[in-house]
């Protein structure tokens, strides 16, 4: 909740992100947006003038917005983040403490689509491999949606109101934020509508890009004692006639259910600091549809983590134990005739268990470090594996088709993965520091990956069960410096990984296969305080992934990106220009190309984008905002936007065009 001492920083309508100081033993690549006070980045820098202002359809909008973080497009909203190259499940997306799985295998649902930035506190974007804590996997990076324990001083009650609206697609959004209580105990409830219609891209063609979204949540929590206490939260979410055009198939609804259990114990003295348990459970229903084809799908996920905090021998540690299940179920009928014709998802069943221990010590003023280690087994079966769908020379179970593409007839897989990091922070005379962290982490295949089984006159889909799970090792260097007007970071890392889970096109049918790949890349970071009340900010991003084995591009690696940013303060004032420059993109694997038959659908060329915009703070906690996105009605598509798996003519879904918005939030 709000009400601190520091100026908003998200909301539902997202007015302004400014990076607050911060320690410079600090996590250089940790960054912290949070609803009540100032986004906390993680490094020797302060101040930056990194600026979120508009409305977002969704959580997926808000990462696209992020320095080093693209996306990929099929639609209105749901935009599938994308960190340093890597996605989907080589991303570890927590909301509220838990995971949630979306229920289409073709990712119109990621986690981020059941989320909106007015029902979190804080947006937590950790970069690469730096923790053990969140579960396996996680080489491109870890993503918190968060909520905090409300703090209400005097008054017994918290009240905000917050919403937004787009020009161009007449898109609007409201979400009221309540909460009651004192220390002892509190209850909150967030409730969130918006919906959009099709939007006007740079070219003047309309983009069927529609969506109606709405959530309910509830939260309690109690002081248990002077050192225990019990949170409790659930989220109701529910998306309905979501248009996507780039699948080739809509989604008339999309809900997910959402519970968690927290409970957190503070030790009165010894080793043992503090006890965290998280329990938590999702369910997602889901169905995407098109003339011919309807698809119903779920994905249930239960888990829950016990996290302890130690002191010993000058150090601070963390460690514990994580357990995660995953069921999946996806079939597709006509809809003529309502016959079942494939199983994309042949009833999955994925778990994980894993124990982890990571430690953090600081031998002086100038040297730091920090290390962790985990150990994850993985157990994964299709149920519906031998089952028959279609009728006559299309009949066919899931596992005669993983018998006729790789030749496997056994569908159950188990492994045993073992990674870890290490951190070095030294810090240099005249405000330097440099760190460098080496990391391996192991991913393993998704169901989609593992199982799918599409069948169908328009080519197959099908998943590979014996795929083994990738290992990332990788290696980053970091300097920054900051003064009080100048502030600075230079990142350079490099990922070599083994059994990359390549996704490729034969013909007109997809597989998946191991490979030997690299992503490499760098980022760079700059903000100057010039004069009283001005600042000027820039961030770069460049990027490369390569197939090692052909020598050859890996598909959807973003284009170099260099945003620009002018703003000028002044009394309750605030003035901001951005200009959002992409490189052309083409290092590319085409899926038209059958040398490479991968998953980009065209070399992408460059474009500039302008952004105005101004807010006027009515109080500490309340603001109105007005802007104008993509100012001079440029028509672009982000690279990594992707055609539907099978589509006869590739698609990529363009960006919006011209559009006035407005934002407000009131606090009470």
């Amino acid at each position: 909740m709000r009400h601190k001492s520091w100026w908003l920083a998200v909301s539902i309508s997202m007015n302004s992100l400014v990076w607050a100081e911060t320690p410079n033993n600090a996590d250089p690549l940790l960054i912290e947006i949070t609803k009540g006070q100032k986004p906390l980045l993680m490094s020797p820098v302060t101040e930056s003038n990194v600026t979120t202002p508009t409305p977002l359809a969704d959580g997926g909008e808000l990462l696209l917005r992020q320095s080093g973080i693209s996306g990929s497009r099929m639609g209105g909203r749901a935009i599938d983040p994308l960190i340093r190259g890597q996605k989907e499940t080589q991303l570890n997306i927590l909301l509220d403490g838990g995971y949630l799985h979306g229920a289409c295998p073709n990712r119109m649902d990621p986690p981020t689509a059941y989320t909106s930035a007015g029902a979190y506190d804080r947006v937590t974007i950790i970069k690469g491999n730096r923790t053990v804590v969140y579960g396996a996997g996680g080489s491109g990076g870890t993503v918190l949606f968060e909520r905090d324990w409300p703090v209400f001083y005097d008054a017994g009650y918290l009240a905000e109101l917050s919403g937004g609206w787009r020009e161009n697609n007449q898109q609007w959004d409201l979400t009221a934020d309540l909460a009651a209580g004192s220390d002892q105990g509190y209850l909150r409830f967030i409730i969130h509508q918006g919906e959009a219609q099709n939007y006007e891209d740079g070219r003047g063609d309309k983009v069927a890009a529609g969506w109606q979204s709405g959530s309910n949540t509830l939260l309690a929590g109690i002081n248990l004692d002077d050192f225990t206490r019990l949170q409790l939260s659930h989220a109701r979410v529910e998306e309905e006639d979501i248009d996507f055009p780039g699948a080739l198939m809509d989604s008339p609804y999309a809900d997910a259910s959402n519970s968690r259990i927290r409970l957190e114990h503070d030790f009165k003295g010894g080793i043992l600091k503090s006890l965290h348990v998280d329990l938590y459970r999702s369910d997602v229903t889901h169905l995407m549809e098109n003339s011919m084809i309807t698809s119903p799908s779920t994905s249930d996920t239960k888990g829950g983590r016990v996290l302890l905090h130690a002191e010993a021998w000058d150090t601070h540690w963390q460690f514990g134990v994580d357990v995660q299940q995953n069921q999946r179920d996806a079939l597709a009928y006509m809809v003529m005739s309502g016959m079942p014709v494939f199983s994309q998802w042949p009833d999955v069943d994925m778990k994980q268990q894993g124990l982890f221990l990571e430690a953090e010590r600081a031998f002086n003023r100038t040297h730091r470090v920090r290390a962790g280690v985990r150990y994850d087994h993985i157990d994964a079966t299709a149920h519906r594996a031998n089952t028959t769908y279609g009728m006559g020379m299309g009949a066919a179970t899931p596992v005669a088709l993983y018998n006729s593409a790789y030749g496997i007839t056994n569908t159950a897989a188990q492994e045993d993965n073992l990674g870890g990091f290490f951190s070095w922070q030294y810090q240099l005379p005249a405000e330097y520091v440099l760190e460098t962290t080496l990391s391996r982490s192991v991913r393993t295949a998704d169901a989609t990956e593992r199982y799918i089984a599409k069948h169908a006159m328009s080519g197959d889909w099908i998943g590979n069960p014996q795929l083994e799970p990738e290992k990332h090792h990788q290696l980053e260097l970091q300097l920054s410096r900051r003064s009080n007007d100048l502030q600075w970071q230079l990142s350079g890392w490099y990922n070599r990984i083994d059994d990359y889970i390549l996704r490729y096109r034969s013909v007109n049918h997809e597989y998946y296969r191991n490979i030997a790949a690299e992503l490499y890349g760098a980022e760079a970071e700059l903000d100057w305080f010039f004069m009283p009340g001005w600042q000027l900010g820039t961030r770069l991003a460049w990027l490369r992934g390569n197939n090692r084995d052909t020598g050859q591009a890996l598909s959807r690696i973003a284009p170099v990106s260099l945003l620009t940013q002018l703003s000028y303060q002044q009394g309750h004032w605030r003035y901001s220009g951005e200009w959002q420059l992409t490189g052309a993109q083409n290092n590319v694997c085409l899926s038209t190309d059958p040398a490479c038959a991968g998953q980009d659908v065209r070399r992408t060329p460059g474009y500039g984008v302008v952004n105005l915009y101004a807010e006027y703070g009515l109080s500490r906690d309340s603001q109105l905002s007005i802007g104008i996105d993509n100012l001079f009605d440029k028509a672009y598509s982000l690279h990594e936007s992707r055609d539907y798996v099978l589509a006869p003519e590739p698609l990529q879904v363009t960006e919006p065009g011209r559009s006035l918005w407005l934002n407000f939030k009131l606090a009470f």
